[in-house]
């Protein structure tokens, strides 16, 4: 397994551990996926009820992994890891609650910024982590963008973090089933 840390030197803007997640892990937590209430993902809002339904922005099924559970532990400490080697500086809290994701056919997410600067409440989303549960012969499309159309490879079990401000997105996925984890940091706003 590839422990190596590749990050985007010239403006240290993201971090990626290749194949970081074992196949057994991928496959233990998508076997526990199964357990777990599929809604459809939204816009603008953690859960169903409060965002909004925007398929021409982002079609895509989610699952909500309990709180603590142990895939946020891991893809927490990721994300603590690349804010101090990256010099982010950000003073983060807790994660919010795993969103597992799933893309079908012609599922995607187009371009967006995790964080929510003028939302109310005491925190924002500070750095995002995704890691890809699918191996990418199991699906086509569904690449990882940032914004300027910067492709990031991801292959089954890698783990990439970035400030939750950077533009990116999820290209529509032709064929197969892709899906991955998402966990969100946060912390305290600073205005």
């Amino acid at each position: 397994m590839k422990k190596e840390v590749i990050k985007n030197i010239e403006l240290n803007s993201y971090w990626k551990w290749e194949e970081s997640l074992s196949p057994e892990l991928c496959d233990i937590l998508l076997k526990e996926r199964n357990s777990f209430e599929e809604l459809k993902a939204v816009i603008n809002g953690g859960i169903e009820s409060q965002g909004v339904l925007n398929v021409n922005k982002r079609k895509s099924n989610v699952c909500w992994a309990p709180v603590n559970h142990w895939i946020e532990g891991i893809l927490y400490n990721y994300g603590l890891y690349a804010t101090q080697e990256a010099g982010w500086n950000f003073q983060l809290g807790r994660p919010e609650q795993i969103q597992l994701t799933a893309y079908d056919k012609d599922g995607f997410y187009g371009w967006h910024e995790d964080w929510a600067p003028f939302a109310l409440g005491p925190s924002i989303r500070k750095v995002s982590v995704i890691a890809l549960l699918s191996d990418p012969s199991e699906f086509e499309g569904g690449e990882f963008q940032f914004q300027e159309d910067v492709n990031i490879e991801m292959k089954r079990g890698t783990v990439i973090a970035f400030p939750s401000f950077l533009r990116h997105q999820v290209t529509p996925v032709t064929s197969g089933k892709r899906y991955s984890a998402v966990c969100w940091i946060n912390g305290p706003r600073i205005f």
